[in-house]
């Protein structure tokens, strides 16, 4: 019996086993499936499906949509994924089959939109105003700066790139800025730590880029965010998807320069004829050793390559030489060289690398991402170029159920020399060095470097080398953040980020020669180096629940504390016994010969802040912000401010009247806000305290004020209300918004003038206002899908009008600062225009009205007198008053002639004075924007954008310098072949002489003949990419393959003719219009394995 029972135990065991084995078994199965899209019903090719919580059990679909995935278990949950899909999460529950349907993301309604210290929303319930700036807008090109890159890409932003310098920083203003002068850069915040500018990060590193503008998302920020704020978050990596991917591009950089100089032979020829018929020009120069006098004389000591051909120098001609007639006396004949000074200033093209590589994974326990970039960026100037290295981890991990932590790490160097030593000036570069005389000897006959004139004017390549610049900044950002869950709703979060911000700065000058022979041998050195170590550290409580009846609400109460320290020091030393070293220890130790400095500054900032999101039925949206700041640097009772903001919204294409009755309305929202700002820019850590500087007297030292205590300033505080729509019609395929603002800034900072007596001449109070208002209207839309092909395109256009509201009681009209006084058109009534005045809007460009040119001397009025233009003080004088003055008096005067310009005599008195100018316009654009398109076709995607600004003036600033021969010697553009001649009377310029400013100042003058409306359309980009087919990159290993080629800053539409119409200038005359965007041709490939 009890045998039996043992057989019988030993059968029931070996059951148990075997259906346990079996269980195991039949616990992992093989799925297979298709997936493919909701829109054309077709396969989507190389989506991604993989095993949640297993990232290396995946796989990718065919060419026909399908995929199998073997040994997965039954209960487990796939996530397939594809580029422009929403991404899905689809349980097993033991199925062998499974099909998906992916559906496109709403690139608008459900979009992520980050809010500030962690909060996220959707896009649909956003109530303020804050854009995202797209992916394409930071990788299609190749960008330095991030900043370069904004350009027409966010409603209200105005990007000005005034310059071309791979390094340079763009200027940012949103909305009109808050100064009076119109600037005003938002607040930048990078992971949640503040920095400076955009400067020096990687737009590769990027995951996301926010703009918030109204003061209901910004009041989040308080005092530093009048200005607006910038939100960018950098990469990390997702769960369930592991990749690594290399990215490069290169490409070649190309001059931008619209004006055109005259070939030697024109040179010669306009330039001698200038000098022989100006009655002010000193005719011994055409005979003497200059750029177009005929007393060269050749040798070693020869700078200019023009002489009279003679038996001494014809051999010249087998060297490349060439020879024309004197176009002042024909009989004689000029041998001359030709000279490109192009050649010797820029590198043309340039070149531009730029290269990523990243890494990232992540399962449902943490997540990491790992970036490493380079970039080297050539200018156009001889030895300038922009270097930047980068590198980022941030990763994230579970700790507990309860805890999650997460760490990034972040750091930049950048190194550069931004132009050459021997001409720092971008304006002079671009155009005084490139009107150089074509005559000028830069090389002898056997290809010899020579140096020119001299070395600031002269053979830029000749000894670049002489001249040592070391500039490097290093940036490292550490954060280190901690999520605890405390409930199911409760959360607290705690971050502490440090910022070190490091710059060093050295130079040399080896002995060089300042002019043929003569040489420099100070042997300067200096050298500095100057550190911001910046601490935050916030903590933060977090509440989120959805009530029964369809409440949501969201809390967020937190606290922050900011420590800013400078420390810097620079030194600088001269007269080393050798140029081969530049150790500052080897200077002289003489007196006078050393120089050094250190500074030290530090300020604190601690904060309290909140937000409240309630949401009723997904329909009825209200939110509140506030924050109360404290600034070591404002005293007394006015270091603290507090700073309100409240939005609501309602989306009324939820409600059933409205579905019903509007059925191509897919969504709808009305969104209004109102908040308050502060802003202390421009105030020092020590500013407001004052101070005292040493002064020694009969070898005592003593102490005077150096800055008058100020302990009474205050805040500026601005207020911004706004109301809004966003709406979207036939299923989300065009989707519009609508936004009007109008933000008052108060107790602005104002220079308010003090009495002599009192030994200063202003001190800073809070007597002003200004105001921005305008409209912005956003709008993107899908404007075809049909099979292997689509189309979709997306914009924006703003409106903008600054109005200065009140200023400083002065005593004066509108409480006026500065401005130009001008006639009012009745007699003799003047006003003033421009400068700040009440009611008016800044910026104004006011000039002399031109109305042609004299063709004869029957249309000069016998008794003009012109009192302006002139910058000897000459008035310049019709027939009849000249002849009336005695020969001492034509001494000091100027005969008008035909060719001079005519001006409108606005009071008709037959005197042209200051008063006699006219307003011409604002030089701020009031219409900007920008918008993108792309198209899509099997594989191929070709993608533009563009942006624009309209309603404003510009002034040529160069031209008229070029024209007014105002350096004497130098060449002119090919503008010269229409100036006036009796050939030629209906010219558009007046005639070409020698040093305009020193005669009848035809061109030395702000006047509408150089005024020009700014309308400008730029091509910023205009990119085709091809994506390998994802069966072959599979074949090779890799998920994707795509190759692009770019063409960058590709010029302009314009209606001014100046290198770069993005920055307006108000008049004047300058000897160049500085460094033109280069135009870029970019190749690019991108590898993700």
């Amino acid at each position: 019996m009890r045998k039996n029972v043992q057989q019988k135990l030993k059968i029931i065991m070996l059951m148990s086993v075997w259906l346990m084995s079996f269980s195991l078994i039949a616990q992992n199965i093989t799925v297979k499936g298709t997936v493919t899209d909701n829109v054309f019903k077709e396969a989507v090719i190389g989506a991604t499906v993989m095993v949640k919580g297993n990232t290396s059990q995946g796989t990718v679909t065919d060419i026909d949509g399908n995929f199998t995935l073997n040994d997965v278990p039954t209960d487990a949950t796939l996530i397939i994924s594809y580029v422009g899909y929403a991404l899905q999460e689809v349980p097993v529950n033991g199925k062998n089959t499974i099909n998906i349907v992916l559906r496109e993301d709403s690139e608008l309604l459900e979009e992520v939109v980050i809010t500030g210290y962690g909060g996220k929303q959707l896009r649909s319930k956003v109530t303020s105003s804050i854009s995202k700036v797209s992916e394409e807008t930071l990788t299609v090109g190749v960008f330095s700066n991030p900043a370069q890159a904004l350009s027409g890409a966010v409603s209200g932003l105005r990007v000005v790139q005034s310059s071309g310098n791979p390094g340079a920083a763009p200027s940012i203003i949103l909305r009109g800025g808050t100064n009076f002068d119109g600037t005003g850069s938002p607040l930048v915040m990078v992971d949640g730590q503040l920095r400076g500018s955009l400067s020096d990060i990687n737009p590769e590193d990027i995951e996301s880029m926010e703009v918030l503008k109204d003061a209901g998302a910004t009041a989040l920020y308080g005092a530093r965010a009048s200005n607006g704020v910038i939100l960018v978050t950098t990469k990390s990596g997702k769960d369930g998807q592991r990749s690594i991917s290399f990215k490069a591009k290169f490409g070649f950089n190309y001059v931008n320069n619209p004006y055109t100089f005259l070939g030697t032979e024109d040179y010669i020829t306009h330039m001698r004829r200038a000098y022989d018929e100006t009655p002010w020009a000193p005719k011994g120069n055409l005979t003497a050793a200059q750029p177009m006098g005929t007393g060269n004389v050749y040798g070693d000591k020869m700078l200019w390559n023009l002489m009279y051909l003679n038996n001494d120098n014809n051999h010249l001609l087998n060297k490349g030489w060439k020879t024309m007639l004197d176009p002042l006396d024909e009989t004689k004949e000029l041998i001359y060289r030709d000279t490109d000074i192009a050649k010797y200033s820029f590198v043309d093209p340039s070149f531009t690398q730029d290269y990523n590589i990243n890494m990232q994974g992540g399962n449902d326990k943490g997540n990491y991402y790992a970036g490493l970039g380079y970039n080297h960026s050539e200018g156009l100037p001889i030895t300038s170029f922009y270097e930047r290295f980068s590198f980022v981890f941030n990763g994230s991990y579970q700790v507990t159920d309860w805890m999650k932590t997460n760490s990034n790490f972040n750091y930049n160097r950048a190194n550069w020399n931004s132009m050459p030593p021997t001409q720092t000036s971008e304006a002079n570069y671009f155009g005084r060095i490139q009107s150089l005389p074509p005559t000028a000897r830069f090389e002898d006959e056997d290809g010899n470097m020579l140096l020119g004139s001299n070395s600031s004017d002269g053979n830029q390549l000749y000894q670049a080398h002489k001249f040592l610049r070391d500039n490097q900044t290093d940036k490292f950002t550490m954060i280190q953040s901690a999520e605890i869950s405390l409930s199911k709703d409760l959360s607290l979060n705690g971050s502490m980020q440090w910022y070190y911000d490091e710059g060093f700065n050295e130079s040399f000058n080896r002995d060089y020669e300042t002019s043929p022979g003569n040489w420099n041998r100070t042997r300067s050195s200096s050298a500095q180096f100057d550190r911001n170590f910046t601490q935050t550290y916030n903590a933060t409580l977090n509440y989120d629940k959805i009530f029964p009846g369809q409440h949501s609400l969201n809390v967020l109460l937190g606290t922050e504390f900011f420590d800013q320290e400078t420390k810097g020091f620079n030194a600088s030393g001269s007269g080393a016994p050798t140029d081969d070293f530049h150790d500052l220890g080897l200077t002289d130790p003489g007196e006078n010969k050393r120089g050094i400095d250190s500074w030290h500054s530090r300020y604190r900032i601690l904060s309290y802040f909140g937000r409240v999101n309630y949401d009723h039925k997904d329909k009825y949206l209200l939110s509140g912000v506030f924050r109360q700041d404290g600034y070591s640097s404002i005293l007394g009772d006015n270091r603290w401010g507090f700073f309100p903001g409240v939005s609501a919204g309602w989306l009324f294409g939820r409600e059933d009247l409205v579905k019903d009755n509007f059925p191509a309305l897919s969504f709808g929202k009305l969104r209004a806000s109102f908040g308050l700002n502060g802003n202390a820019s421009g105030i020092g850590p020590y500013t407001l305290q004052g101070s005292y500087n040493p002064h020694k007297y009969n070898g005592r030292t003593g102490f005077l004020i150096g800055q008058l205590p100020n302990p009474s300033l205050k805040w500026e505080r601005t207020r911004t209300f706004e109301v809004g729509a966003d709406v979207s019609f036939f299923n989300n395929r065009l989707n519009t918004n609508i936004t009007y603002y109008n933000r008052l800034t108060m107790d602005k900072y104002a220079s308010f003038a003090l009495p002599s007596t009192t030994g200063f001449s202003s001190i800073t109070n809070n007597n002003g206002e200004f105001r921005n208002q305008g409209v912005e209207l956003e709008i993107s839309g899908k404007i075809l899908e049909i099979k292997d092909f689509n189309w979709s395109m997306s914009g924006n256009i703003s409106y903008n009008k600054n109005t200065v509201v009140s200023l400083p009681n002065n005593g004066l009209e509108r409480n006026r600062q500065g401005g130009t006084e001008i006639y009012t058109g009745k007699g003799d009534e003047t006003k003033f225009v421009g400068g700040y005045q009440e009611g008016h809007e800044p910026g104004q460009m006011v000039g002399y009205k031109f109305e042609g040119i004299y063709k004869s001397v029957d249309e000069i009025p016998g008794n003009l007198i012109v009192k302006t233009g002139n910058d000897q003080g000459k008035y310049q004088y019709g027939p009849d008053a000249y002849a009336a003055l005695t020969a001492a008096q034509q001494g000091n005067a100027v005969l008008i002639e035909p060719g001079d310009a005519k001006w409108k005599d606005i009071n008709g008195d037959g005197v042209i004075d200051n008063f006699d100018r006219i307003k011409i316009g604002n030089t701020t654009p009031r219409v900007m924007g920008g918008f993108n398109t792309t198209l899509n076709y099997k594989q191929f995607r070709l993608y533009g954008r563009f942006d624009f600004a309209l309603g404003f003036w510009t002034y040529d600033q160069a031209r008229p310098w070029f024209l007014g021969n105002m350096q004497g010697t130098y060449n002119s553009t090919t503008d010269v072949f229409d100036t006036w001649t009796t050939e030629n009377p209906n010219a558009k310029y007046p005639r070409y002489v020698w040093a305009d400013q020193l005669g009848t100042g035809n061109v030395n003058r702000t006047s509408t003949l150089f005024a020009h409306r700014g309308n400008y359309l730029a091509f910023r980009e205009l990119s085709l990419a091809y994506d390998l087919p994802a069966n072959i990159a599979k074949k090779l290993y890799m998920q994707n393959m795509s190759l692009s080629v770019t063409g960058q800053n590709l010029g302009y539409i314009k209606t001014a003719p100046v290198p770069n119409p993005e920055q307006a200038y108000g008049g004047g005359v300058a000897s160049g219009a500085g460094y033109g965007l280069p135009r870029t041709i970019l190749f690019g490939i991108n590898l993700t394995f």
